[in-house]
């Protein structure tokens, strides 16, 4: 069953005033695992979809490559409307969607949370440091008030233009989908 939890009316940071539509979490709400990014880029904006441009087709096939579909999953981002320029999400603009993220953490219960990228892993998990000592490494974390296994892995989009971090991307999500169970 695909499910999002967002207000298509938000107001609640200044992202309202540039977005095209606000873009919910899609899957399944049973999935044992939510892949959480930074923030709608261009096409999401426009589709009203996480993860449906360069980016997203290049975790599809990562989740291809590892046994599972992007049906299998929950995807996410940790803010729901586009910053301008695909700048990073600010601190207050990531507080005011936290209400969502929140609702999407408690309602799908996963077993692991797997963050895309440093913003979100700081943003998500209060993690400390830099990508390379974190990605693809297990640890507890509560997000949200709920105790799950936290996964960091590369950003898809860092991946389109380091493509020596693809191999790493692929292997963390795989880890994170064996991890889950979903593969």
């Amino acid at each position: 069953m695909t499910e999002s939890w967002s207000d298509p009316g938000c107001t609640r940071c200044r992202l309202a005033k540039g977005r095209t539509k606000v873009v919910g979490g899609v899957g399944s709400r049973s999935s044992r695992i939510v892949f959480v990014g930074e923030a709608p880029g261009r096409d999401e904006d426009l589709k009203g979809e996480p993860f449906v441009g360069r980016a997203g087709r290049m975790l599809d096939q990562a989740l291809k490559e590892a046994g599972a579909r992007r049906e299998d999953v929950y995807i996410t981002n940790i803010v729901k409307c586009r910053p301008p320029g695909n700048r990073r999400p600010r601190k207050d603009e990531v507080d005011a969607c936290s209400m969502y993220i929140s609702a999407e953490i408690e309602r799908v219960h996963p077993k692991v949370v797997c963050a895309l990228g440093l913003t979100v892993a700081k943003g998500l998990f209060g993690t400390k440091g830099r990508m390379a000592d974190i990605e693809g490494r297990p640890f507890e974390a509560t997000v949200h008030g709920r105790k799950v296994t936290a996964m960091v892995a590369y950003h898809p989009a860092a991946c389109l233009y380091r493509r020596d971090k693809t191999e790493q991307f692929e292997q963390s999500i795989r880890k994170s989908l064996e991890l889950a169970g979903v593969v």
